[in-house]
């Protein structure tokens, strides 16, 4: 009876989570047949997607900024590039940076954080190995990669999607996307564009089958939920002990 009651009490603790009343239909299950189904029906799925996502932009913006908070991410919404280079750049100097590391996404060419860091005195390095390298060359040059990211005090990205529902980002596998780059730094700067916001896991889910399809998904999806968080069997919270610390996201727009 006492194990009938403490299950009876930990689902009522999930439907408090999810907003649902005692005795609430949990709804219809999601529509995954876009997911399963055949090619054309995927990538007609994805197509309107991507156009919800564009369409609803600024409403989903909103909804991560709040979900985002309450994930433990200490988000700023930025109108330009030229403010989100200066909150990183004021950031840095907070936190007493001495060296950064950043990924190849194309909006931080774009907020030309090299000549701001620079003049600061930090270390700014592109976490990518260069074209050419082969065999033994590539596994130093990993290593060497390894090491100034080690050393890094701050690692900054752009990202390939977010996820409004559950505040989250999204780094896809590509040439120059490190995932070490948001992954040991102590303190991680996200850079989320208008129009990068998707509502759920399941347009995330849907996007990446049609990537599949078209053979054009990479070997890893990292999905990055606030900072780094480790309990003990006591429970005892403790940040940072597996990634990040401290966890920042601009939205720009």
């Amino acid at each position: 009876m006492a194990g009938h009651n403490s299950r009876d009490a930990f689902l009522e603790n999930v439907r408090r989570a999810l907003g649902r009343p005692p005795g609430a239909d949990p709804g219809a299950p999601p529509d995954v047949s876009s997911y399963l189904g055949d090619p054309a029906s995927v990538r007609e799925r994805a197509r309107s997607v991507k156009s919800e996502s564009e369409t609803r932009a600024d409403a989903l913006l909103s909804e991560l900024e709040t979900a985002a908070s309450h994930a433990g991410w200490v988000v700023s919404r930025k109108d330009s590039s030229q403010d989100a280079a200066r909150y990183i750049e004021s950031l840095a100097r907070e936190l007493g940076a001495r060296s950064a590391v950043h990924s190849a996404h194309p909006v931080l060419d774009r907020l030309r954080l090299e000549e701001r860091l620079t003049r600061r005195g930090i270390d700014l390095r592109l976490m990518a190995i260069k074209g050419g390298a082969g065999g033994s060359e590539i596994q130093r040059a990993r290593q060497s990669l390894r090491e100034v990211a080690l050393d890094a005090d701050l690692g900054i990205t752009g990202v390939d999607y977010a996820i409004a529902e559950t505040g989250s980002c999204v780094l896809l596998a590509a040439k120059g996307v490190s995932r070490l780059v948001s992954l040991l730094p102590p303190v991680h700067v996200a850079v989320v564009e208008r129009g990068q916001v998707l509502p759920s896991l399941d347009e995330l889910f849907v996007l990446h089958r049609s990537d599949l399809l078209g053979d054009e998904a990479g070997y890893y999806m990292n999905i990055i939920s606030g900072p780094s968080r480790s309990a003990d069997i006591e429970q005892t919270l403790v940040k940072g002990v597996h990634g990040p610390r401290e966890v920042h996201m601009l939205l720009l727009g």
